[in-house]
């Protein structure tokens, strides 16, 4: 109950600063099929950083939605969302998670540095970039699709 107050408290403290116009920290992630995903090349479009567990209830019950609308509203835009997870290397235990939860996010193995870049005090985290690769919004834990379309929206705007 304490770790859960004090994540609480930290996330609180932390979405009251701002981080508009902080650069994201720049990162090459392995996939699961071992390909290396590079956070730089993907300039030029918002990105989607979803930080999230093989045993978080939450991102069970949200990666499934946000998958559908994802396909359905920013598939063909420049829109790309990238799924971190962070408790596991177990390739296993994590295809079988994307499997029975269904999403088809590009799923990106779990890196100690760019865990300690990316405040992450519990899952799901979202950081939205801009497309110059800023750090536009960060939102913690369950989320409604309106707020993910509203920063979406006006980033690919700018």
């Amino acid at each position: 109950m304490m770790k859960i107050l004090i994540s609480l408290f930290i996330a609180l403290t932390i979405s009251s600063f701002s981080f508009a116009g902080l650069k994201a920290y720049d990162f090459s992630l392995k996939t699961l099929d071992g390909k290396t995903v590079k956070l730089s090349e993907l300039k030029g479009n918002v990105v989607i950083l979803i930080f999230w567990s093989t045993k978080c209830p939450v991102c069970k019950k949200e990666m499934p939605v946000l998958w559908r609308w994802y396909k359905e509203k920013y598939a063909d835009k420049n829109v790309k969302v990238l799924a971190i997870v962070i408790n596991t290397k177990d390739k296993k235990k994590i295809k079988k998670a994307v499997s029975e939860w269904g999403f088809g996010f590009t799923v990106l193995l779990p890196d100690s540095k760019v865990l300690k870049k990316y405040f992450v005090p519990g899952t799901p985290t979202f950081y939205i970039l801009r497309k110059n690769l800023t750090v536009g919004k960060i939102l913690f834990g369950e989320q409604k699709l309106k707020t993910f379309e509203k920063y979406i929206e006006k980033f690919l705007k700018e």
